[in-house]
């Protein structure tokens, strides 16, 4: 695969400034799969196969970049909630969250971190589970329910 080799180069060397995303993600895997898919599609109407399988192999690694930022930046709130500060009374009720949140699923995390911390909307949110958007919302409602429930029973 030196086409793959070659595309992840030139995306890097054009794209500088994602080069430390960039090791931490695998993208000779994801540009690999890329190509595969793009295999399935390819129509020889529309371009040579090198073109075809670059194309496809730029998109694949800029996804892959973005979900790592995605999930680092998540990650990132995540430990700004549990990081330890010095005001004793901020500390207990930052443990009251993290145990609260603790008690919901990892769906009802996703969902929530998803929708009120990325900011995703609930069309989105729908339309990628296949689901209708009321059905989203309720099902956050929910969630956020359990967590209100979950802060009663917390010392």
């Amino acid at each position: 695969m030196p086409l793959v080799r070659m595309v992840i180069g030139s995306y890097l060397k054009r794209n500088p400034d994602l080069m430390d995303v960039a090791n931490r993600c695998d993208l000779s895997g994801t540009a690999e799969q890329a190509v595969c898919l793009a295999a399935l599609t390819y129509n020889p109407e529309k371009a040579g196969v090198s073109a075809y399988s670059s194309v496809a192999i730029h998109r694949a690694i800029s996804k892959e970049i973005q979900a790592r930022r995605n999930h680092e930046r998540r990650t990132r709130v995540a430990w700004e909630i549990a990081k330890p500060h010095l005001n004793p009374h901020i500390e207990r009720m930052k443990n009251r969250a993290v145990k609260a949140l603790q008690m919901l699923s990892p769906y009802e995390k996703q969902l929530l971190e998803d929708h009120l911390i990325e900011g995703v909307t609930l069309e989105r949110l729908g339309r990628e589970q296949n689901l209708d958007r009321r059905t989203i919302r309720k099902r956050i409602k929910r969630a956020i329910d359990r967590l209100r429930e979950a802060k009663k029973d917390l010392p």
